[in-house]
């Protein structure tokens, strides 16, 4: 019997869920800003202060002859340079207790989280059985469990709060594709799935896979970024030049990002674990499987694309102990990963069709 009062409180709840990522996107977005607007500025400030500087020595420089040397100000656009000042003031700012943006964006993210997983609890109450049986349901779990990952590992590590932008958007953006094109009504188990344990064994351990390879790829993303940002800076300070032009403002902000070993060392430590959720999805799949139709494994398409996203952690892991195959390459093999966790769940779940065929579409 579904209650479907609970199920529209849940729909309710999961909508403004979504207001309040929103509001928590924006908030992320302009400690951003606000603070490459501030390094920008005193970056500016620091040329003109250099540049004055030296045509007020020059005068002292020719008149002391050719034994005389200036000592001018280093270059403020080195590596690193203004991450101090910039970085220095949000975390004075963060702990004397002032309410910065980042800190009010973190806090709309705690609380859409809490109410992110009410409705996802209010849904599993409403049809007393586990919220997972399609799509709509696998998206707004998964996501919640990509929301309450981020806050640990921020609360764990304030500076990875600075990563919110990143996090938030990409499940803002999968909770928007549920609510709007893979939403169904509140029912029963299809007969398939009923009277089975495995449901809550095999499915579950999936949400884990999928929620950890979504915040993997987040972070493998914002690693090579960085990488190249700091390639770029140290190009820059070897030769004396400019930054690029094509970094912009956003070069400001992958200013206040963790390094990119800091990066790699954190994706490593989350596919780590995904690989062990999907080892072990395809292992209690396989077992379902065999409980279901007789047999353990089938070439059915979502069996093989799972098994095509272990070989390919697999290969990620395998690169990222290899000496020559570590950073951007063994990223981009985390993100080739990725794309198909992408293609099993959308194109497999609504287009080829299967056994797992249980997309509620």
């Amino acid at each position: 019997m579904i209650d479907q009062q609970l199920a529209e409180i849940s729909n309710l709840l999961i909508v403004v869920t979504i207001v309040l990522y929103v509001l928590a996107l924006i908030g992320f977005s302009a400690d951003l800003a606000s603070t490459s607007q501030r390094r920008s500025d005193a970056r500016l400030a620091a040329r003109e202060e250099q540049q004055q500087t030296a045509r007020t020595a020059q005068p002292a420089t020719i008149g002391a002859g050719r034994g005389a040397t200036s000592s001018l100000p280093a270059e403020a656009d080195g590596p690193g340079a203004g991450a101090g000042s910039a970085g220095g003031g949000a975390e004075n700012g963060a702990s004397s207790g002032t309410m910065t943006s980042q800190r009010f964006a973190f806090l709309l993210a705690m609380a859409a989280t809490v109410l992110h997983i009410s409705g996802v609890a209010c849904r599993a109450i409403a049809t007393q059985r586990v919220p997972w049986a399609n799509m709509y349901e696998f998206a707004t779990t998964s996501s919640a469990v990509v929301m309450a990952a981020f806050l640990v590992f921020s609360i764990k590590r304030v500076e990875l709060r600075v990563l919110g932008t990143f996090v938030v958007g990409p499940v803002l953006l999968l909770m928007l594709l549920a609510q709007t094109l893979w939403i169904v009504p509140a029912a029963q188990l299809t007969p398939s799935l009923q009277n089975s344990h495995w449901i809550y064994i095999h499915i579950s351990v999936a949400v884990l896979s999928t929620a950890l390879s979504i915040l993997g790829a987040v972070v493998a993303s914002m690693q090579l970024l960085q990488a190249r940002h700091e390639r770029a800076l140290v190009q820059k300070a070897e030769a004396g030049e400019a930054l690029p032009e094509h970094w912009g403002r956003f070069g400001h902000v992958l200013d206040r990002l963790p390094s990119s070993t800091v990066l790699e060392g954190l994706s490593f430590r989350i596919h780590s674990v995904a690989f062990v959720c999907w080892t072990f999805t395809l292992i209690f799949g396989a077992i379902w499987a065999r409980e279901a139709w007789g047999r353990y494994w089938g070439w059915d398409p979502k069996e093989v694309w799972t098994f095509i996203i272990w070989v390919i952690y697999a290969a990620y892991l395998h690169a990222r102990a290899t000496g020559g195959f570590r950073g951007s390459r063994a990223a981009g093999l985390a993100l080739a990963g990725f794309v198909a966790v992408v293609f099993n769940y959308t194109i497999v779940n609504t287009v080829i069709n299967g056994l797992h065929s249980y997309s509620g579409l």
